[in-house]
């Protein structure tokens, strides 16, 4: 709804700011029926998919329930909206929708950090990015979350000039139009805020070496500091052992492969630095009370 709402909200103000109706919009979903949003809110829609008129312009948002999407007569609807000559765009999880249709071979496009990597996996044809959004010739494609809200400003000032999207995104407090090549997520500086400098260059090496285990020595030398002075440093700041956090990247790393593709336990298990499937599944039973195979569930 959030990522819903940012594509649409800058549209709605840029007409109210200008006083024209610059924009127009219509809300369509596969069989006309309300969609229900991952909040609970149910969103009214105009018409069915199959049977809208042609726009110039189409955008496909879709959330947990994207693979559901992607169905045979969504393709290729999409697929002949394409031909029409239409812009077509996504909205976070959107982008897999597009691109099983086949519509971003050959383009640029990002997706939600979470997805990235599976995406990429699943894709090779499209060229992925970590940007907030791309624009690539008649394909755009926004992360997910605020990051259609930069995108859509980003548009006005194209559009309409810098006045009206500033105007826009004061109405909305919103203090910075982030460019595209903004970092999806926290910068790590600010997600460990007020951790002593060198700590933090120590985790980005540590988040830089998910896919094999590093030893705690070589994180030290990235820090500048000794591997005792880093233990104590883990254990002052973070209250953990720099080994500890280590391994609950990697393991973090793995529930989300597991939850987000189609791995084998063993295959994730070398990708994220354990040595046997045996190891790994000790250890992720450990940290999150129940074996990898549990979190091959259906998602929400």
């Amino acid at each position: 709804m959030l990522a819903f709402s940012a594509m649409i909200d800058p549209l709605r103000m840029a007409n109210w700011l200008s006083g024209k109706p610059l924009y127009e919009w219509v809300l369509l979903s596969r069989d006309g029926a309300a969609v229900p949003a991952a909040n609970g809110i149910s969103v009214a829609v105009d018409h069915s998919l199959g049977s809208a008129q042609r726009l110039p312009t189409l955008v496909v948002a879709a959330s947990y329930d994207h693979e559901d999407l992607a169905t045979s007569d969504v393709l290729a609807v999409l697929r002949r909206w394409s031909s029409f000559g239409s812009a077509i765009g996504a909205l976070d999880n959107g982008t897999f929708v597009l691109a099983s249709a086949g519509l971003l071979d050959g383009y640029r496009a990002t997706a939600h950090w979470e997805m990235l990597e599976s995406y990429i996996e699943s894709f090779p044809r499209v060229t992925f990015s970590q940007d907030l959004f791309v624009v690539d010739r008649d394909r755009f494609t926004a992360a997910g979350g605020t990051s259609g809200l930069d995108m859509m400003l980003s548009l006005l000032r194209l559009r309409h000039g810098d006045e009206l999207a500033n105007k826009a995104a004061d109405e909305f407090v919103y203090s910075r139009i982030r460019d595209p090549g903004d970092s999806q997520r926290l910068k790590l500086r600010e997600r460990l805020r007020g951790i002593n400098p060198r700590l933090t260059r120590a985790v980005e090496a540590m988040e830089a070496n998910l896919e094999e285990s590093v030893r705690t020595e070589t994180f030290a030398e990235a820090a500048g500091v000794s591997p005792r002075e880093l233990e104590r440093q883990f254990k002052k700041w973070l209250k953990t052992t720099p080994g500890a956090y280590y391994r609950g990247l990697r393991l973090d790393r793995a529930r989300q492969l597991l939850r987000q593709t189609d791995l084998t336990i063993i295959d994730i298990a070398f990708r994220c630095g354990f040595g046997s499937a045996a190891h790994f599944t000790r250890s992720f039973s450990s940290r999150f009370g129940q074996p990898p195979s549990a979190e091959r569930r259906p998602r929400p």
